[in-house]
C-alpha cells in the first residue's frame, strides 16, 4: 500500500478546509458575502486541477477531463477572439459526452428521487399541502448549481480525492455492480461532510455524507465526474424545491 496518495489528500484537504473557513469568515460582511460561493468554487476547482496535473495524464486519470474542457490546450490561444473560438470548439467536442452524462444522471435521479421525496415527507411531516415553488431566476439557479457548486465539488472530492485515495486503498469491492475502492468511497464522503461542518458547525450538515456516497459511486460507474455534476445540481434543486413548496 502506497501511503503517499493518502498523505497528499489529507494535506490538501486540511489546507482547502482552512482557506474555505477563512473565506467564509471574511465573507460574512457585505459586499464580500456575494462572492463567498464563487471564491470557494474557484479554490476547489483550482486545487483539483493543479494537484491532478502533477500526476501523469492526471485530468483523465481522475475523471476531470470532461471531454477536454478542463485540459489545457497544446497551443494556448492568443487574444480574445482566439480564446472564444477555442472555447466554442471545446464545447463542440464535449457535447456528445455531455449528453451521455446527462442521460446517466437522469436515470439515477429517476431511481433515487422518489424514495428521497418520501423520506423528506416522513422526516419533516409538513403541516401544509405541497404547493410547487421554484427558485426565482430558475435558469441562473440551475447554472449556478452546475458550474459554481456541482463542478468544483465533484472535481475535488469525487475527482481528485476519490481517485487519489483509490491509489492508496487498492482493493476493490463490487457495489451495485460497480467495482470500487470502498475505503476511498467512504473517505471522500467523510471529507465532504467534514468540510461542510467546518464551514457551518451544525450536526445536520454532516448529512451530506450520504449524497457524497451516491456521487462517489456514480463517479466510479461513469469513470468521470460529468454525471455526478448533473446529479449534484439536480439534488440541490430538488431539496430547495421541497423546502420552498412544503415547509
Amino acid at each position: 500500500m502506497n501511503a503517499k496518495p493518502a498523505r497528499e489528500v489529507l494535506v490538501a484537504f486540511g489546507a482547502v478546509t482552512l482557506v474555505t473557513v477563512l473565506i467564509s469568515i471574511v465573507g460574512r460582511a457585505p459586499p464580500l458575502d456575494e462572492y463567498v460561493q464563487l471564491a470557494v468554487a474557484g479554490l476547489f476547482l483550482w486545487t483539483a486541477v493543479q494537484l491532478s496535473q502533477r500526476q501523469p495524464d492526471g485530468l483523465a486519470r481522475y475523471g476531470l477531463a470532461l471531454g477536454g474542457l478542463l485540459e489545457p490546450p497544446e497551443h494556448p490561444p492568443a487574444g480574445t477572439k482566439e480564446t472564444l473560438i477555442d472555447l466554442v470548439l471545446a464545447l463542440k467536442r464535449a457535447a456528445p459526452l455531455a449528453l451521455t452524462e446527462f442521460g446517466a444522471a437522469a436515470l439515477v435521479a429517476a431511481l433515487v428521487f422518489p424514495p428521497f421525496v418520501l423520506g423528506f415527507y416522513l422526516f419533516q411531516t409538513p403541516s401544509r399541502a405541497f404547493e410547487l415553488q421554484l427558485p426565482t431566476q430558475l435558469a441562473s439557479y440551475v447554472l449556478s448549481q452546475l458550474i459554481v457548486v456541482g463542478l468544483p465539488e465533484e472535481a475535488l472530492f469525487r475527482g481528485y480525492f476519490q481517485g487519489r485515495l483509490s491509489e492508496h486503498f487498492t482493493s476493490r469491492t463490487r457495489v451495485l455492480g460497480v467495482s470500487i475502492s470502498l475505503p476511498a468511497l467512504l473517505a471522500q464522503a467523510a471529507l465532504f461532510a467534514l468540510i461542510h461542518f467546518a464551514v457551518e458547525p451544525r450536526p445536520e450538515r454532516l448529512a451530506v455524507f450520504f449524497p457524497g456516497l451516491l456521487f462517489g459511486w456514480l463517479r466510479a460507474r461513469r469513470e468521470g465526474i460529468g454525471a455526478g455534476i448533473v446529479l449534484h445540481g439536480a439534488c440541490n434543486l430538488l431539496s430547495d424545491v421541497l423546502v420552498r413548496s412544503w415547509l
